[in-house]
């Protein structure tokens, strides 16, 4: 299976493995490593909220326009926030279902300011 830099899969991470403020729950999650990194066990992805409230200099707003479902699944996409200050390696057993992909390469640049913003990194 491949997975892509902006692929948006849904991961699902139970609360008793979560520690304090730390993402749980079945919720989006957007691969960020890039795409030929993505071959071993694991990716690094971001979570995606609803919540456009949790909006932060380092967590970026996905308007659903720049988001493209799947052809055959059902679920919804909305205006997300990706909360990078939740950056996580996941396994990729952790990987559920594919929802769909950020529509344009400018899109994963947006999540890549807001990391850049978060570990102090200037372009």
């Amino acid at each position: 299976m491949d997975f892509r830099q902006g692929d948006i899969y849904w991961v699902e991470i139970r609360p008793e493995h979560a520690v304090g403020s730390e993402q749980n729950k079945r919720r989006p999650w957007v691969i960020v490593s890039r795409t030929e990194l993505n071959h071993g066990r694991t990716v690094v992805a971001v979570p995606l909220t609803s919540k456009l409230n949790k909006k932060r200099p380092h967590c970026i707003v996905i308007p659903e326009r720049y988001m493209v479902r799947d052809q055959g699944c059902t679920d919804r996409l909305s205006d997300s926030v990706a909360l990078s200050d939740q950056i996580r390696t996941l396994d990729k057993t952790r990987l559920r279902q594919k929802i769909g992909h950020l529509s344009q390469t400018a899109t994963i640049g947006l999540v890549e300011t807001g990391l850049a913003y978060l570990f102090g990194i200037s372009n």
